[in-house]
């Protein structure tokens, strides 16, 4: 970054084409990074992976105002991030969600079921779902993308694919191989694979490009012709748009403004260092899902004095860690007390500070890291679906919760009506850093700071003055205090 003067790639000069010519092999090697063939695919980079939510949603609520029907028909699983749920404020009330992932299988299987409101058939529908539980680390199935395009009565619906939390410690070839059964937008955050930089990209299958291409707004750099006194401008647009003069590429029209192009630097060597450390994305995928298995089997084994468990953990099967179709190297849980209430998040980010384990409060979790590692990629759950199923809350709760006075971020109000309020379950998570040690330090912690534990009374006989005094001896709370000096009898 020092050694060259890089200028805006939207200029001629000399500085501007080497920051162009950069931002094209990065463009390219991060579409290799995620396996993604660029004859197939192209990887437009935005702010972070809301914004390239968001992208596909203004795009496609420009195109839906042109249907007969007005507007776009918008479905998302439950278990979506926030980002994800945003979009049906863009539709015009066609909005439906999908409880689980049967009702995904039966809508697939029944598609006459999406339909809008006005009792006619969606001319345009998109469909969004996570391939993992910001929650949980619950994994999706990959396939609805390719089911739901090869589905004669759904030709109209598009797919957008949430791989923020999967490509974390997941590789996405698998995802990107066969170009007719990959999502149509697939939305990434840098950050949360290498830590910096702050950057996000969403990848288009090149077959749908013309979707974004379509919304009407446009920024510096995505038009080719304007006027700026009337409403005539020409767009960069995708091959098959009526574009004579040149052929765009997709990023290119939807790209606004000038690019982050110090941090597209960075990224180039984010990635070449991240393969140089830990090799390929399906190596980390194997040291984390036997990570996640040891931590699991430390979690359940934590119990208090009388027997009941120091964790209530939210998964659907234990037999899924050890498994990374399944389940991601992420635990979501509430610390119980040993009559079985919860231990508020509010104390255990206390004790955690004093014991020197840091952990981060999110906008609605608890992530732990150990000093000097970088384990928490993810921030904040954000992912409402997936603690009303974990903590089993109705609709009607949730206004309750905010009626008490708890929102979002808020941290007077751990738990009301002994239920953990829905933004504070915390969260474990693991990446490529993380090793044996730090899992067992964590075991550690929370043994140390929560389990009660069992105090021996002398059983004396008869009278203390008859029996023999043994010498004094200090108990050991840390290396550096002592605590008052007891006396032990014989028993």
């Amino acid at each position: 970054m020092i050694g060259n003067l890089w200028g805006n790639p939207h200029s001629e000069n000399l500085p501007a084409k080497l920051s162009g010519d950069m931002v094209d092999n990065i463009r390219a090697k991060a579409l290799d990074f995620v396996g993604a063939d660029p004859k197939y695919f192209d990887l437009v980079f935005v702010a972070n992976a809301t914004a390239a939510i968001k992208l596909v949603a203004d795009a496609f609520r420009d195109i839906g105002e042109k249907t007969p029907t007005k507007g776009f028909w918008y479905g998302c699983h439950k278990e979506a991030h926030t980002s994800i749920i945003g979009v049906r404020a863009l539709t015009s009330g066609d909005y439906h969600c999908f409880e689980d992932d049967e009702s995904v299988e039966e809508w697939i299987s029944r598609p006459f079921s999406c339909q809008s409101r006005r009792g006619k058939s969606t001319s345009l529908g998109l469909f969004a779902y996570p391939g993992q539980s910001n929650l949980s680390g619950r994994r999706l199935p990959q396939d609805w993308s390719k089911r739901i395009r090869q589905h004669p009565q759904l030709r109209n619906v598009y797919t957008l694919f949430d791989a923020a939390a999967l490509a974390m410690t997941s590789s996405l070839s698998s995802l990107f191989h066969d170009p007719m059964d990959a999502p149509d937008f697939t939305c990434l955050s840098f950050y949360k694979i290498f830590g910096f930089p702050d950057l996000g990209a969403l990848v288009v299958r090149r077959a749908s490009g013309h979707i974004l291409n379509m919304r009407r707004y446009f920024g510096g750099g995505t038009i080719a012709q304007l006027s700026p006194s009337k409403d005539s401008r020409v767009m960069k647009k995708v091959p098959g748009l009526g574009d004579l003069h040149r052929i765009w590429d997709i990023h290119e029209g939807v790209e606004d403004g000038t690019l982050p192009f110090h941090s597209i630097l960075a990224l180039g060597v984010a990635i070449d260092t991240h393969l140089r450390l830990y090799g390929s994305m399906d190596m980390i995928s194997r040291h984390c899902c036997y990570l996640a298995r040891y931590l699991y089997e430390r979690l359940v084994d934590l119990k208090h004095r009388n027997g009941s468990p120091l964790i209530e953990l939210y998964v659907d099967s234990p037999f899924m860690y050890g498994d990374p179709s399944l389940q991601g190297p992420t635990f979501a849980f509430n610390i119980m007390k040993e009559d079985g209430s919860y231990i508020p998040w509010t104390e255990v980010e206390r004790l955690a500070n004093s014991a020197g384990v840091y952990i981060r409060a999110g906008g609605k979790s608890i992530d732990w890291v150990r000093v000097n590692t970088a384990d928490d990629y993810a921030s904040g759950v954000c992912c409402p679906g997936g603690v009303a199923k974990a903590l089993d809350y109705e609709d009607w709760e949730w206004d309750r919760i905010f009626s008490s006075g708890h929102a979002c971020g808020s941290s007077e109000m751990a738990v009301i009506h002994n239920k953990p309020t829905g933004s504070r379950i915390v969260r474990a998570s693991l990446g490529p850093m993380t090793t044996k040690r730090d899992i067992q330090a964590f075991i550690s912690f929370l043994s140390n700071e929560f389990i009660t534990k069992s105090v021996p009374i002398p059983r004396l006989l008869g009278t203390a003055k008859d029996l023999p005094l043994r010498e004094k001896f200090p108990y050991l709370t840390s290396e550096k205090e002592f605590s008052e000096r007891h006396l032990v009898y014989e028993n």
